[in-house]
């Protein structure tokens, strides 16, 4: 009986013995705050471009009656041009997949003159060249366009795009003169269907902006005057027969939205 207890207080002892290693070791080491999630692209961006056109097409203009011919006589101004001019942009959009996006823009083009040498006048007599007009020229133009661009090297994502919209041009500070006559115009506008072709590459400024540069075709309709001021008999304006096209160069910045970030983990002590 006395070998018994003897064993059993051994036993407490080395348990206790046990108990008090474990109670001196170092405490477990805490695990370090996970940072926080980083702002995710939520799929939405803004986009601004500035740039430059250059007219694509002559535009032939026309004006009926005539000021200085005979009633009959419908002249075609000859010799027309539309200065380049330029172009400033904002809009919004969203990219749903890696190689598409879509947006709409709102766009501003001005610092353009509309011109014309000359007239030949198709009516009773001999041709006449003898008409001069000018016109300062402007646009409001809003369009939806779509990208697609199929992949990324080193930053660089080439892509191809269309759009459709509108465009309202206008024609202001309209004059005209020929030989022993000169007068002003009224100002006008035109809306039309305005469409565009475009191909350009994006590249990487940093993770949620973007620098791109591209070249767009674009077709915008038709220009108008209001009637001859002074002149209410010569109702008729002049206006383009065929629509108004630009070649445009245009640098812009695309800053991609992000998701809040997610707050830091739990510290796990």
């Amino acid at each position: 009986m006395a070998k018994l207890r003897a064993l059993v207080l051994a036993g407490i002892g080395a348990v206790s013995c046990e108990w008090a290693r474990g109670a001196d070791l170092p405490p477990a080491p805490s695990l370090p705050p996970l940072p926080p999630a980083e702002a995710q692209f939520s799929g939405w961006y803004l986009r601004g471009d500035v740039g430059g056109g250059v007219n694509a097409a002559a535009p032939q203009l026309e004006i009926a009656p005539a000021p200085i011919a005979a009633p009959a006589a419908i002249p075609t101004l000859s010799r027309s041009l539309l200065s380049p001019l330029g172009m400033v942009d904002v809009g919004v959009g969203y990219q749903p997949l890696s190689w598409f996006r879509a947006d709409a823009t709102i766009e501003y083009r001005g610092g353009a003159s509309l011109q014309s040498g000359a007239a030949a006048y198709l009516g009773p007599g001999p041709a006449q060249d003898a008409v001069s007009f000018h016109a300062d020229a402007a646009s409001f133009v809003g369009l939806v366009n779509g990208y697609v661009a199929p992949a990324a090297w080193f930053g660089l994502s080439p892509f191809l795009g269309a759009g459709v919209g509108f465009a309202d041009n206008r024609l202001a500070s309209v004059s005209a003169a020929a030989p022993g006559w000169g007068g002003h115009f009224a100002g006008g506008s035109r809306t039309s269907i305005a469409w565009a072709a475009m191909a350009g590459v994006d590249y990487d400024l940093a993770p949620s902006l973007k620098l791109e540069l591209s070249y767009r075709y674009l077709s915008y309709g038709t220009v108008t005057t209001g009637g001859p001021a002074g002149y209410p008999g010569l109702a008729r304006p002049i206006s383009s027969r065929n629509r108004l096209a630009s070649n445009d160069f245009r640098l812009g910045l695309i800053y991609l939205i992000g998701d809040p970030a997610l707050p830091p983990a739990p510290n796990l002590n």
